[in-house]
């Protein structure tokens, strides 16, 4: 079975925004480590934290994480 892979922009959105993993973290109410996690590509979030994230960054979730075409068996 392949393995999908849940790929992201926080880093992206959060350097635009001139925002801390700190600073996210603390408005996506996660801990500091998740993000770094989510930034590496070693932790697919919930979809709650997803949410969260993404509202912290302002931008639909859908800009923020995505999955790529045909990763998805």
């Amino acid at each position: 079975m392949k393995k999908t892979v849940v790929y992201n922009n926080v880093k992206k959105f959060r350097l635009l925004m001139n925002m801390t993993q700190q600073e996210l973290a603390d408005k996506a109410l996660v801990h500091r480590q998740t993000i770094v996690s989510i930034e590496n590509k070693s932790y697919a979030p919930s979809i709650v934290v997803a949410y969260a994230i993404s509202i912290a960054l302002e931008k639909d979730i859908k800009e923020v994480f995505y999955i790529e075409e045909g990763s998805v068996s």
